[in-house]
This record gives C-alpha cells, sequence and structure tokens, in this order.
C-alpha cells in the first residue's frame, strides 16, 4: 500500500483509480462495505483502489473544541486499510486553504484531475467542498456530465441504530464495548510500544505490560477481558487490562496495563495490539497489596470462564 500527504503537492497523478470517499474513523463494518466495493471494481479493471481521507479531521480547522477523540491513530487505521488490501490511501491536510474548496473544484481538480477517479464510493450522507455544500444528490446530477460513476452506499441498520462511527464512539464511552464491536465488526483495540512500568504487577504474581496513553477514545476506567497479539507474530494471548488511573499503585496516573495470560517473555519495546472484548468490573480501589493480589486473581480466572480459554 503507497500512502501520498496531500496529492495536490505531489507530482504524482493517479490513473484509473476507484476512489473511496470518507474519514474512515474506526474503519467499521459500513466503511468496509464501501472500501470493499473499490477495491473488487478496481481489480476487476485492471485500476487501482484509492481511499482519500484526512490526515487531521476537518473540525480541527472548522470547530476545534468539537473534535472527536477518534477510535483509531492514523497509524492504526493505516495498518487496517492495509490489511484490506487498499492500493492507495491519500491523506489530505484539512487547512483554511482547503476548507474553500468548492464542490467544482473538489470534483474537477481533486477527484478527476488528481486521483483519476473512474468510479467512486460514498456512503449515504456524504459531504464535501466549503461548509458541506457538496453533498450525495449532487454527485449524483453531476457524474453523468463529469464522467464518472457514483456508487452510494445505503445506511446500515441494525435494532433501529444507523451504523456510524459517531455511534460506536458513543459506545465505547459508555463502556459498552460488546456492542461497540459488533458495530465495527471485530474488538476495538488499543496499540502502542510496551513500556517499563513500576514493575509492581510482577511483584504481585502478575506481570502487565504497560502501554502509553495516547490521544484516542477509550472505555471508561475498569477491568476488561480479551486478547493481545505481539508484532511479527500470528499467535493472539489471552489477556485482562486495566484502563484507567489505578488508585491503588498509581494515584492519578492513567494508565492502561495487560496482563497476559500464561505468558513469561520480554517484550519491552515490542508493539502490541489489544482487542478489548468484555467489560469484566469497574475500577476499585483495594485496601492493602493482598487484596488487591485476590482481586487480580479473581479477574483473571472470571475471564477464563468467560471467555473458555484456558
Amino acid at each position: 500500500m503507497k500512502i501520498i500527504v496531500d496529492i495536490q503537492k505531489n507530482a504524482e497523478k493517479l490513473k484509473n483509480s476507484y476512489v473511496a470517499l470518507g474519514t474512515f474513523d474506526g474503519v467499521h463494518r459500513g466503511h468496509r462495505v464501501l472500501i470493499n466495493g473499490a477495491i473488487e471494481k478496481a481489480r476487476k479493471n485492471n485500476g487501482i483502489s484509492v481511499v482519500y481521507t484526512f490526515l487531521n479531521h476537518p473540525l480541527s480547522i472548522i470547530a476545534p473544541e468539537r473534535v472527536p477523540k477518534m477510535i483509531n491513530t492514523l497509524d492504526e487505521k493505516l495498518r487496517l486499510l492495509e490489511e484490506m488490501g487498499v492500493d492507495y490511501v491519500v491523506l489530505q491536510t484539512f487547512d483554511e486553504e482547503y476548507a474553500k474548496t468548492t464542490k467544482d473544484e473538489f470534483i474537477d481538480k481533486i477527484l478527476l484531475g488528481y486521483l483519476g477517479a473512474k468510479e467512486i464510493f460514498v456512503g449515504f450522507n456524504y459531504t464535501f467542498a466549503e461548509r458541506g455544500s457538496g453533498n450525495v444528490e449532487y454527485l449524483r446530477e453531476v457524474a453523468p456530465k463529469k464522467g464518472f460513476k457514483l456508487n452510494e452506499i445505503p445506511a446500515i441498520e441494525h435494532k433501529g441504530q444507523i451504523l456510524s462511527s459517531t455511534l460506536i464512539r458513543k459506545l465505547i464511552l459508555e463502556g459498552k464495548v460488546e456492542e461497540a464491536n459488533m458495530y465495527l465488526g471485530r474488538p476495538f483495540f488499543i496499540s502502542g510500544e510496551v513500556e517499563h512500568g513500576k514493575k509492581l504487577g510482577r511483584v504481585l504474581g502478575f506481570p502487565t505490560a504497560n502501554l502509553k496513553v495516547v490521544n484516542k477514545v477509550y472505555p471508561p476506567f475498569g477491568i476488561f477481558g480479551g486478547t493481545v497479539s505481539i508484532e511479527g507474530e500470528d499467535e493472539k494471548y489471552n489477556a485482562v487490562v486495566n484502563i484507567g488511573r489505578n488508585p491503588t499503585l498509581k494515584p492519578g496516573e492513567l494508565s492502561v496495563e495487560v496482563h497476559i495470560l500464561d505468558f513469561n517473555r520480554d517484550i519491552y519495546g515490542k508493539k502490541i495490539d489489544v482487542s478489548i472484548e468484555r467489560h469484566l468490573r469497574d475500577e476499585k480501589k483495594f485496601n492493602s497489596m493482598e487484596e488487591l493480589r485476590q482481586g487480580i486473581k479473581n479477574d483473571v480466572e472470571n475471564w477464563r470462564k468467560i471467555s473458555n480459554r484456558k
């Protein structure tokens, strides 16, 4: 997969491309229908599949106070797109100049000029250009005149809820990770490099991999069951994850601590993905180290039973 930042400043112009347009935070089930449509058409027509998205959230320029925390970091999103088999990802910087792009400039200059779009794939509520003046209805109107095909992906609903990144973000923030995962089509995950902590988990008999907290959405503080995958390895390991301020050991300090079950290797400096599958309990302050040790033991046994992984 090739990544192009700000294609208008790049010497390369794409040709015979099938372009998925959107922010794609979470790369959820709805996004995958749209992106897979572009991939399949590109392969069928000996073209290239392109995801055109943003380097920064448009609200960071339009209304900074309303910028949501993302479901995925940029690195996580790019890895998910690469796994899908996308040929090119074009990352557009959204700045004040770009915000003034008119709908016809976007179509003529970017879509057709720089991206060489034969077909485009958008969600039912897609908007673009200055103040969101472009929409699906407008694309429907101009596509035949300008020589490209529009593929509009309808809303996906479940139990009366329309699938969206906003809905998934809300569910994660409310701690409803199983429901969020159903909409995502895979577990919500946290990725990062394993850092040295205070090694108190090792003293307790439950060593943890500590991850740096980054600017993305997290569930409410608590204990979760999940799995861990280590960069360069295929195996997935069962894990109990503590997300929070750890009131017993590190008062006031944000942390993501992962105890990998039946695992005793040094993975400091390695990148891992931590999939969050089930909320086990809320965060709790224990009165002693012994109480804490027993609490962690109970969490591990509970997750073993739930996950049926021995």
